[in-house]
């Protein structure tokens, strides 16, 4: 594919924010995307059953607040960018959340920093009824990395039933892992995605060049155009085979 005629967006990310895992503030991001020809990113920092850096024994406003600085720092730093050449095509950054349960990992879009605020019944939800809420809010909610072993990960769990999507390529997996995860979804009929599960800019940084994510045709517009395009296969899954 000719990635030069197509506007990419990175699915996955990490911000030293709010994953205890990220290495790199979510504002440092912006320029190291642009340079290698992204049109946008999606903060999708880990959640608190996760690899989080916010410390549980605040409030759960104040928690909220602390795991949405990545995010929120990122997009100043784009808005900022974005004033300076007000003739070319902003370069988005939207909000996402990496869920976790078991090990299995699911990441979501169309949901915001009000409604986790007022929704602090998610740390007790089960797979459908995490599937539900998201799903209400018409939202968007795919399995990260399904097939993924790791020292940390003892088993492997799929819920083909609660999700909308499979992300089929992750640039942290091994390429069997990647294939099983495309066959999976094939095999249910989901639709795919791509992200690089970016934790920090070291592999843009050496090769500059798109490593994982989606293209599309036209550049997004929102957070809601992004979760139809997906729902209704719209788009190309950088890698995924």
């Amino acid at each position: 594919m000719d990635t030069n005629s197509q506007f990419i967006y990175e699915t996955h990310l990490h911000t030293s924010e709010a994953s205890a895992c990220g290495s790199m503030k979510g504002a440092d991001y912006i320029q190291k995307y642009k340079q290698c020809g992204y049109s946008g990113i999606f903060v999708t920092d880990h959640f608190f059953n996760g690899n989080s850096a916010i410390d549980r024994t605040l409030d759960w406003n104040t928690q909220v607040d602390l795991y949405c600085k990545g995010y929120e720092n990122a997009l100043a730093q784009a808005e900022e960018e974005n004033k300076q050449n007000p003739k070319d095509e902003p370069f988005r950054v939207f909000f996402g959340v990496e869920y976790n349960f078991h090990g299995d990992e699911y990441l979501i879009y169309g949901i915001t920093k009000e409604w986790l605020k007022n929704h602090p019944e998610i740390m007790n939800f089960s797979h459908r009824e995490l599937f539900a809420a998201v799903n209400k809010e018409n939202g968007l909610i795919i399995q990260a990395h399904p097939f993924r072993l790791r020292n940390y990960m003892h088993s492997i769990h799929i819920h083909p039933r609660d999700v909308h999507g499979i992300e089929a390529y992750n640039l942290g997996n091994h390429p069997t892992e990647n294939a099983l995860a495309f066959q999976f979804a094939q095999h249910h009929n989901l639709p795919i995605t791509s992200g690089s599960d970016m934790h920090n800019a070291t592999d843009l940084e050496s090769k500059r060049e798109v490593l994982g994510g989606m293209a599309f045709d036209t550049p997004l517009k929102s957070i809601q155009d992004f979760i139809e395009r997906v729902k209704f296969s719209k788009g190309i899954a950088l890698n995924a085979k």
